[in-house]
Formats: structure tokens, sequence, C-alpha cells
């Protein structure tokens, strides 16, 4: 299992409506909107890179998402 943080960026007013897709996607553990130079912070799981690549893919596609930055998990 892959755990990595996906912190997404959006046009101005959109993030409520990014949000809302990106809570109904599967693999999707916790998602919310912050304050700061993002917007929202998806806490996401994923069978394999692949799988998590894919993810990413479709979050960047929503309507009103700018960019996408992914912080994967490292084990030490």
């Amino acid at each position: 299992m892959v755990l990595a943080c996906i912190l997404v960026y959006c046009h101005p007013g959109k993030s409520s409506e990014v949000i809302n897709v990106i809570k109904n996607m599967k693999g999707v553990k916790r998602a919310f909107e912050v304050l700061g130079s993002l917007d929202i912070v998806v806490e996401y799981e994923a069978q394999g890179l692949e799988k998590l690549g894919i993810a990413v893919y479709e979050i960047a596609k929503i309507p009103g998402v700018i960019s996408t930055e992914t912080l994967v998990e490292t084990i030490l």
C-alpha cells in the first residue's frame, strides 16, 4: 500500500465543487479545504504507485483544478 497526501490548487471559488468530487473517489481517506497557498489536502491510499498516479491524473482533470502536488509516504 502507498499512502500519499495530494495537494490541490484550485481556481478562486472552485474548491467546494472540486472537494465534492474528490470525496467520492475510491481510495480517499480524508479530504479537507485549507487556508494558504493551496486549497485542498487529500489523504489517499493506493495499491501501488501506478494506481496513485492514475488518481492524481483524475484529480488534475477535475474542472476548477489548476495543479496538484503529491507527497508520498516513505519508510526509513
